[in-house]
């Protein structure tokens, strides 16, 4: 839940200081299997990853649509083109952002997920 909630304030948003660190510190705390921790800090490194990435790219959104706009000629066609490319990148960042959610998920027990979500709050 708050995974997808950060992701939506991501892709809504573009950008902050977050990162996903956060549940890497608490399997630290909650995971007494080094093996399963280190494989949750490379999750967590591939969703920081991504989010930066995701970043950058509404950033350049951003100022592709602002330029774009800028042009009387445009046609509604070309605008609905442009939107539809950006919608499949979401959809890419998005699907990458929830198959890591998943990864992450398979390598613990339910008590230990939610022990690690509780030292999030």
């Amino acid at each position: 839940m708050i995974i997808g909630t950060i992701t939506l304030i991501m892709m809504l948003l573009g950008g902050g200081g977050f990162s996903f660190d956060v549940f890497h510190d608490a399997a630290k705390d909650v995971i007494a299997d080094k093996q399963i921790v280190s494989q949750i800090k490379a999750v967590t490194k591939s969703a920081d990853k991504e989010m930066k990435a995701w970043g950058k790219d509404v950033k350049k959104i951003s100022k592709e649509f602002a330029e774009m706009n800028r042009n009387y000629d445009l046609t509604e066609a070309e605008m609905n083109a442009y939107l539809k490319g950006v919608d499949t990148r979401r959809d890419a960042f998005q699907d990458k952002l929830i198959k890591l959610r998943f990864q992450a998920r398979n390598l613990v027990s339910r008590e230990q997920w939610e022990a690690m979500y509780a030292k999030t709050e």
